[in-house]
């Protein structure tokens, strides 16, 4: 007898959304696999376990709540595009409170700092501003988002008659190809990100640039945190009858050859030593399922036990390496009032540096007619090498202590157990605050002084490390010289035999974002599982 007709191993959006949509189906809905064991219940409805690592259902999607502060910070993924129906259904299906993400401030104040030199983004609107690139005279009057989208319009065309000869090209070499040295670098420092215009796969990549990252591209964020989605399917997935099982890490994976189960071993109650990183295992549990869903990144998948039976397939073992996870890191600073304001006269948007902050998000500026002024900057948004920078300043085991002018009145400090042990260190946050002092052009005025200084010390920070196990980074992007059409269709059911599955950002179309999961779980459940298609999805 099994414990479960479906079995979902990850508790992020996509593990998530699988849960609730299996329980929440009617059985006349669930197709021809899963509907006789529907029929064998009471209630006509599935056994459904959906089980997570740590103890919150989120993955990815990382919404923390700052004291003093109504509307939380996003340590995982922040936004989306209305061309994201899946995530556009479910957020009106549950009536999500939604609202723009502004990428710029309305006078155009958002700061560059680049090279050594202070410039605004007002600055590179006006006729004949030289920024600090050597750039061909052809380069000279596009922006750097124009130059990027222009280069990937050149070969759009193309892409489309001759994939394969973009798939062996990696997306750099395809910039330098176009674009002069200087050029390439002002893209990868003024666009904030160093992935993006790494070598990955240029089939993949030229079709992602033209759809996130248009000229015209307006952002969404969910009013309490996008966590919030993940978070109401597991809910709802709970009152309809399904179980969720938290801090059971999946150790290994056997087949049950004689009842045609999948057996699941978990250490339950697993724990990590954050200065060491040393897993403490705690006790092993055995569950199985009549089928699988395994909502995991590559990097959780390849922390099974090498035994694992879905290991036995080479096919496999090369398909997973196909997608590459890409550092990633959010740090987020709250104060006692918006000195950026008062500094730079900046309310929304974002900064960019070729510092290793990288782009600073003015994430919540208080209004001055507020009584509340507790602000919030998304200090550093950053991925690549710079990933590795603050990672060797976050072992400091030092925590980070505001100093008592820092903390607004009433607002009790937070400890790490509070902010789900995502507290900066020390000197994280005296790195970072050297950083924003440079970047916002304040770095030689007297510190401490409240006369000429507007500049003021943090009262809470906190960040994540997305190239942490178990997720081995932010997103992930295909790999120079892969087929993605051929891999994603075969990590649905690596192995045909076995009733056992993937999903997930890491294999989509659309990775990086949440639609991109969602993809993937539509995908599983509907062309292998059979589940009727939604309508007007």
């Amino acid at each position: 007898m099994h414990d479960f007709d479906v079995a979902i191993v990850g508790g992020g959006v996509s593990g998530a959304y699988c849960a609730w949509r299996l329980q929440r189906t009617p059985i006349e809905q669930l197709g021809p696999i899963l509907a006789p064991l529907a029929k064998q219940r009471p209630d006509e409805r599935l056994r459904v376990g959906l089980f997570e690592s740590s103890n919150r259902i989120g993955g990815r999607l990382f919404s923390v709540s700052l004291p003093g502060v109504a509307l939380p910070v996003e340590l995982g993924g922040a936004r989306f595009l209305k061309s994201h129906k899946r995530v556009v259904k479910l957020v009106k299906h549950f009536g999500l409170d939604e609202e723009e993400l502004p990428m710029s401030d309305p006078d155009g104040k958002n700061l560059f700092y680049l090279r050594g030199y202070h410039s605004t983004r007002s600055d590179w609107n006006r006729p004949g501003f030289d920024p600090p690139y050597r750039l061909e005279s052809r380069e000279r009057t596009r922006s750097a988002q124009e130059l990027l989208i222009e280069v990937a319009l050149r070969h759009q065309d193309r892409l489309q008659q001759h994939p394969k000869d973009y798939r062996n090209i990696g997306f750099w070499n395809l910039l330098l190809d176009e674009l002069s040295d200087q050029a390439y670098q002002l893209i990868r420092d003024v666009g904030g990100y160093e992935s993006i215009v790494s070598n990955w796969n240029a089939a993949e990549a030229i079709p992602f640039v033209l759809a996130d990252f248009g000229l015209d591209a307006k952002y969404y964020r969910l009013q309490k945190g996008f966590e919030e989605l993940p978070r109401v399917l597991s809910e709802d997935f709970k009152a309809a009858g399904g179980k969720i099982l938290k801090s059971h890490r999946l150790h290994r994976l056997d087949r049950n050859q004689s009842s045609d189960t999948i057996r699941l071993i978990f250490d339950q109650g697993q724990s990590s030593s954050k200065l060491s990183g040393r897993r403490i295992l705690g006790k092993e549990v055995v569950y199985e399922a009549q089928h699988v869903i395994m909502a995991l990144p590559r990097k959780a998948i390849e922390m099974l036990h090498p035994d694992s039976f879905i290991f036995d397939s080479s096919t496999f073992e090369s398909d997973i390496k196909a997608v590459l996870a890409q550092p990633a890191l959010r740090l987020y600073a709250a104060y006692r009032h918006p000195w950026w304001q008062t500094a730079r006269q900046i309310t929304a948007g974002h900064s960019v540096t070729d510092l290793p902050l990288r782009q600073c998000y003015y994430w919540h500026t208080a209004d001055p007619a507020e009584r509340n002024l507790n602000s919030v900057l998304m200090s550093s948004y950053c991925d690549g090498t710079s990933v590795k920078f603050w990672a060797g300043l976050a072992r400091d085991s030092n925590q980070y202590q505001p100093p008592l002018d820092a903390q607004p009145p009433g607002i009790a400090i937070p400890t790490g157990d509070d902010l789900n042990n995502s507290l900066a260190s020390e000197a994280m946050v005296q790195e970072m605050q050297r950083q924003l002092r440079k970047l916002h052009g304040v770095a030689d005025l007297p510190v401490g002084n409240p006369l000429t200084d507007p500049f003021i010390p943090p009262y809470v920070a906190v960040f994540r490390d997305w190239t942490q196990d178990p997720f081995g980074g932010g997103w992930h992007f295909w790999k120079i010289g892969f087929d993605s059409k051929q891999v994603m269709q075969r990590m649905r059911r690596p192995l045909p035999e076995a009733s056992l599955y993937i999903c997930g950002e890491a294999w989509s179309t659309q990775q990086g974002w949440v639609e991109g999961a969602l993809e993937t779980a539509y995908i599983v459940l509907e062309e292998q599982l059979h589940l009727q298609p939604i309508v007007n999805k």
